[in-house]
């Protein structure tokens, strides 16, 4: 695990957080809930303690919904411009998962797994060193070639 203190916020600047602890995970998630809010491209996220996470300025707006996976997402984004920032999961209630693209140096992101790679439509880019997964973590890997 690596640790993380970032600096990072929405496309207009109304929102910003900062986070400071243990990444526990890091992946592209291919499903199509990601899809929708990302407008297509898998969604780029690490993941850390809620408590790691402190919006410094602005308020998020919500979007609430039950995942392929049976959790439920709260996903926080910005009211005004619409970025999507974190999101929040029913069965990890004590973590938070960041968008990468959110931070304002994204630079040393690297995604560890690729998940739902089964919902990914066939341009999706998979890269062949990095672990992917039907479904989530505990699915059935895919063979990369």
């Amino acid at each position: 695990m690596a640790h993380v203190e970032a600096e990072g916020g929405c496309l207009c600047g109304a929102i910003r957080y900062r986070v400071d602890g243990e990444v526990v995970g890091s992946a592209a998630c291919h499903c199509r809930d990601c899809q929708y809010v990302c407008g297509g491209a898998p969604s780029y996220v690490f993941v850390v303690a809620a408590k790691s996470l402190e919006i410094t300025k602005g308020k998020t707006a919500t979007y609430r919904n039950e995942a392929e996976s049976g959790a439920i997402r709260i996903r926080h984004f910005c009211p005004t411009c619409g970025s999507p920032l974190f999101a929040e999961d029913s069965a990890f209630p004590d973590f938070v998962s960041i968008k990468a693209g959110t931070l304002d140096d994204p630079s040393n992101y690297k995604p560890g797994a690729h998940f739902w790679a089964k919902s990914a439509p066939p341009w999706h880019h998979f890269d062949p060193d990095t672990p992917s997964f039907t479904k989530g973590a505990n699915s059935e890997p895919v063979k990369n070639s």
